[in-house]
This record gives structure tokens, C-alpha cells and sequence, in this order.
């Protein structure tokens, strides 16, 4: 697939490419980009794919010791694909060192505009956690109960994001932008997942039904691996997973998450 005239990930990387644009799932970007290691070693990267690496790192973090002498990027916003392919206006943040510039010129159309940043952590955990707290928004309404509560839910897990963040490295405002706030606004896959799951269907039979539906829950199950830090705080996030995996009900969630406030 050609974005703009750049190659995306999917099989092959043709010789010519210079940028090269990462769009698999979180779980296998490492998998996927070590596989094609000997064609890329003088490209640029950019990583589009949201959530942590399956070791439940930063992307950040591993790549650079597999790939130490690339140039990595990191590129995301509220852009469905669809709306992204019919040409509806969208913004996207490219977060980076050196080169930002030169790319945004090759990426930027007309339809598309892109935002340049050095928070190469802030835009990484809050794409990622924005499809967790997403699910939990959707939980709200596939339960009924009401725009007021996805709006409470909305908010306190943006606060909940930027906490983590900021302990993580990232600047606090990067979290109200397009990368976090912005993309949490759309409704995504993992919202859609927290929809049907609020209707009282299981995780399992919503998940077989879906593409890439587990990007959120992958996000939510590494966040929860720093349970036990007394520096960071995961009631919210454990919440989530108690009504996906453990049973408890939408409403005993909401009513814990606001005895939190």
C-alpha cells in the first residue's frame, strides 16, 4: 500500500523508498520491522500503529537499540482510514528529531495537515491509552447510561492519561492535543469494542467480529503491568478490566470511578 507516494508496511518494501510507514498492529511492529531489517537500515521510519510494543515498552525504546542508526518518527491523530482515503480534512501530529520538517512536506496534503512535536513520549502513551479509556467510554454508552456519564468517564481518563504521561517524561499538554484528546473524541475501533461489550455481550464473541479490535485491550493489560509503582495510580484502568474480564457491571464501575473524585 502507497500513502502519498510513500511505502507502507504490509509485505514487500520496494528498493526506492526512502520513507517507510509502519501500519500493522501494535503487537507486531518489532516482529514486522526486524523481519524487513536489512531494507530499511538507511530508510526513515514512521511508526502510525498505537500502543506499546509487545514487551510492553515504548516503541521508542525498543527500536532504537534494534535500530540505531535509522531516523524514527511517530505519526498520529484523529484520522479514520476510511475519512483519510475520501479525502475529508484531517490533523495529524509527527513527533521526531532531526527531519520532521522535510517530512511533514512530503506527507502534508492538502486535505491532511500536519502538527510537528519533540514529545516522541507524550504522543506515544497517549495514542496508546486513548484506545483504553475508549473502550471505557464506550462501555457508558453501550450501557445507556448517558451522554453526562461518557463525558465524566472522557474526562477523568484524559486526566488519568496525562498523569502517566508526565510521570513517564511526556509534557502535560501534549495530552490535550491532537494525539491523545483529539483521537480520543473519534469513535474508534476499541470504543466500538466497549459499545457492544456495555450491551452485555462477552469480550470474546465482540472480538471475533472485529479487525484489530485488541489494540485497547493490549494497551490497558501492558499499562496494568505497573501495577504496584507507588508513583502511579491504575484504579481507573483496573476498572476497565474488571467489567471486560471480570464481570462486574458498567454502573458498579462508574459508581466506584466517581467515589475516586
Amino acid at each position: 500500500m502507497v500513502l502519498n507516494g510513500h511505502q507502507i508496511i504490509k509485505e514487500e518494501i520496494e528498493k526506492d523508498t526512502d520513507i517507510v510507514l509502519v501500519a500493522v498492529p501494535s503487537y507486531a511492529v518489532s516482529n514486522v520491522l526486524v523481519s524487513h531489517k536489512s531494507e530499511i537500515l538507511d530508510k526513515k521510519i514512521i511508526i502510525c500503529s498505537k500502543g506499546f510494543d509487545k514487551s510492553g515498552e515504548l516503541f521508542s525504546k525498543v527500536l532504537e537499540k534494534e535500530f540505531p542508526n535509522n531516523q524514527i518518527y511517530f505519526l498520529y491523530g484523529p484520522t479514520l482510514a476510511g475519512e483519510l482515503q475520501n479525502g475529508v480534512f484531517s490533523v495529524m501530529v509527527l513527533a521526531g528529531g532531526n527531519g520532521k520538517e522535510e517530512l511533514k512536506k512530503a506527507i502534508e496534503l492538502p486535505d491532511l495537515r500536519i502538527q510537528l512535536s519533540d514529545d516522541i513520549i507524550g504522543v506515544q502513551v497517549g495514542s496508546a491509552l486513548k484506545n483504553t479509556v475508549g473502550i471505557f467510554v464506550g462501555l457508558v454508552e453501550g450501557a445507556g447510561l448517558g451522554e453526562n456519564t461518557q463525558g465524566f468517564v472522557y474526562s477523568q481518563g484524559l486526566q488519568e492519561i496525562q498523569k502517566i504521561g508526565v510521570y513517564m517524561g511526556a509534557k502535560p499538554e501534549t495530552f490535550l492535543g491532537f494525539t491523545c484528546a483529539g483521537d480520543l473524541f473519534v469513535r474508534s475501533r476499541s470504543r466500538m469494542l466497549g459499545v457492544e461489550i456495555g450491551k452485555g455481550r462477552p469480550f470474546e464473541e465482540v472480538a471475533k467480529e472485529m479487525i484489530y479490535p485488541k489494540e485497547g485491550i493490549a494497551s490497558l493489560l501492558n499499562i496494568l503491568k505497573m501495577d504496584g509503582n507507588p508513583d502511579i495510580n491504575l484504579n481507573f484502568f483496573k476498572l476497565i478490566h474488571s467489567v471486560v474480564f471480570e464481570d462486574m457491571s458498567v454502573k458498579e464501575a462508574v459508581n466506584k470511578l466517581a467515589e475516586m473524585i
